[in-house]
């Protein structure tokens, strides 16, 4: 499944959220390929992959560290199937 996901940040800068989205590639990309980030300006980013594990990203996706990172960085995130 590919998708595109939409990121707005609201507490940082694209930056502090790359620097976090970074920590847990290794995980992610247990579950996606043909990952491509692109900053669209100082607090939003475009993300476009392919899901190879749904189960495992959704997991991984609702984990309590990662959720409390987006809080704190004020992330929300906009899906979009291709």
């Amino acid at each position: 499944m590919n998708i595109v996901a939409n990121v707005s940040i609201a507490r940082a800068t694209f930056e502090e959220w790359s620097t976090f989205y970074d920590s847990y590639r290794s995980e992610r990309h247990k579950y996606v390929e043909n990952e491509q980030i692109e900053k669209v300006s100082d607090v939003a980013a475009k993300i476009s992959f392919t899901i190879t594990d749904m189960d495992g990203l959704t997991k991984l996706s609702s984990s309590p560290d990662i959720l409390k990172e987006e809080e704190r960085l004020g992330v929300t995130v906009d899906i979009i199937e291709e």
